[in-house]
């Protein structure tokens, strides 16, 4: 999990917006939960650009695992905190994962060669994948791409280890999390940064939009 503290704005701006706002029941309210949804908005848009400068991620891919919750309080001026949760992310999702056509998990077993011995494998075809822009996918050795019988795709490895039935025990191979993807100090900072100057643009805008009689 992933926290990002948004310090929107100072209590001088909010003080400013509640004295333009004081003969409007519920008009700083309604203000600053219209300013930050927009300024939320933004940090989402930019989260997701900061993480698809360093990873080879579509922003379908990432906006499928991000879960993103908001509070905020009024103390010492409006802050924020954005809470960035998720799951892994399966490495099929990246970029480069190959075969883009999996082989169907039919149930049905093949024999292949694992750590020098001739044993029953899931089938499937030998997959590449990589996380970073700047590496290129990787072939796995004891990989294979396969689309399961509920219909998930993903890069299985095989464990060395066997099933109840006799068959490879394997296991999904998984890239980072969102969170994790956000994890570096600099990248938190400059996404709060630039939501704290979207909060006050906003916050501007709904105080005259409520005062012209919109949104009441």
């Amino acid at each position: 999990m992933s926290v990002i503290q948004v310090e929107a704005a100072g209590q001088e701006v909010l003080d400013r917006a509640t004295r333009m706002l004081a003969g409007i029941d519920g008009g700083i309210d309604k203000a600053v939960k219209s300013a930050m949804a927009r300024a939320v908005s933004h940090l989402r848009t930019n989260s997701t650009k900061a993480i698809q400068e360093r990873y080879a991620i579509s922003a379908a891919n990432l906006r499928a695992e991000e879960n993103v919750k908001v509070r905020y309080t009024y103390q010492g001026g409006v802050q924020a905190f954005v809470t960035f949760a998720g799951h892994k992310i399966p490495l099929y999702r990246y970029d480069g994962a190959a075969p883009a056509q999996p082989t169907p998990n039919t149930g049905e077993w093949v024999k292949a060669m694992v750590a020098g011995k001739w044993r029953r494998v899931h089938p499937g075809l030998t997959a590449s994948g990589h996380q970073l822009k700047s590496t290129s996918p990787k072939q796995f050795q004891d990989a294979f791409t396969a689309r399961m019988k509920s219909g998930h795709v993903g890069i299985f490895e095989r464990t060395g280890g066997s099933t109840a039935e006799g068959g490879d025990a394997i296991k999904e191979l998984m890239g980072s999390s969102v969170p994790q993807m956000l994890g570096s100090p600099g990248v938190a900072e400059q996404l709060a940064r630039e939501s704290m100057e979207k909060f006050e643009e906003r916050l501007d805008h709904e105080v005259l939009r409520i005062l012209n009689g919109w949104g009441r």
